[in-house]
């Protein structure tokens, strides 16, 4: 598993996005070669966060496939034009049962 984090485009009003519309997006421009599992996005004003579930070899490969997975996403979609993606805002996990995709977050 991986994290994306993305924020919203500056100079605009900030806006929510569906996160449907974002992981169909996401599969829509992945390729049997990223393998990808699942994706799960969490949405709020001006941020999205990603996890995508991907078979790799480890958190090595894993993070950089996600990012192009993501990448190619912005690219295509009318929806994400402008939105960036952020670094991962935290080290990892800290403690045995800690969920870095749901601790937290609004979603």
């Amino acid at each position: 598993m991986t994290l994306v984090f993305l924020s919203a485009p500056s100079g605009r009003p900030v806006r929510r996005v569906d996160r449907h519309l974002v992981t169909d997006v996401i599969w829509a421009t992945a390729v049997p070669a990223d393998r990808l599992e699942h994706v799960y996005a969490g949405c709020a004003e001006g941020r999205l966060d990603i996890a995508l579930f991907l078979l790799a070899a480890g958190a090595e490969e894993a993070a950089p496939a996600g990012e192009r997975i993501v990448r190619r996403a912005l690219a295509v979609a009318p929806a994400l034009a402008g939105w960036r993606i952020d670094p991962v805002p935290f080290e990892g996990i800290r403690e045995e049962g800690e969920n870095p995709v749901t601790d937290g977050h609004p979603w």
